[in-house]
């Protein structure tokens, strides 16, 4: 039982060490750390549709069987696509993503107009946020690559953060374990 208490410690201590590495990583190369990730997506879906297309003929229901027949192949084609084309499913995420903020942004709008009509206070702050909304959806769809850095630099300094607690809490652990 402590040789299994030991090994967490340590685990703990070098998944915090991962983590900070990988957030140095996504913090120094962003545009190679997004499009590793929308790679190991792909691979990960070619792997989940072979998977599917495998199992499709083990099913004694052909509902069942058709079912996974149909996902595996959607699956594998995706993660076929994905593969072939990063850089195009990098900057289509960060496209659909600028259109919701836009989106978003003319739904407050719409609301904030409408506290405008009645009368309330504050309507006016929200009519500017509104519209400082729409102006940011806009700029996420018109530059999805310089998005995708910016988004793999938080997530980097993000991974660093949480690399320091898992280190703290594993150094933490063997303290505990000494007194």
């Amino acid at each position: 039982m402590e040789f299994k208490f030991q090994r967490s410690k340590a685990g703990t201590i070098l998944a915090g060490i991962a983590a900070i590495i990988l957030g140095v990583v996504c913090f120094m190369r962003p545009s190679n750390a997004a499009l590793f990730i929308t790679n190991v997506t792909g691979w990960i879906l070619i792997i989940f549709g072979i998977v599917g297309l495998v199992t499709a003929f083990g099913h004694i229901s052909i509902i069942l069987s058709q079912l996974d027949f149909y996902n595996g192949l959607l699956s594998l084609l995706l993660g076929i696509m994905i593969v072939s084309w990063p850089q195009f499913f990098v900057a289509w995420i960060f496209i659909l993503l600028g259109i919701y903020v836009m989106v978003a942004g003319f739904n407050t709008l719409l609301s904030a107009n409408s506290l405008r009509l009645l009368g309330i206070k504050g309507s006016g702050a929200a009519i500017v946020a509104a519209i400082l909304m729409v102006i940011l959806g806009f700029m996420v769809m018109m530059s999805p690559f310089t998005m995708a850095d910016v988004s793999m630099m938080i997530a980097g300094v993000a991974l660093v953060y949480a690399g320091i607690v898992c280190i703290g809490d594993g150094v933490r652990m063997i303290k505990a374990d000494k007194e």
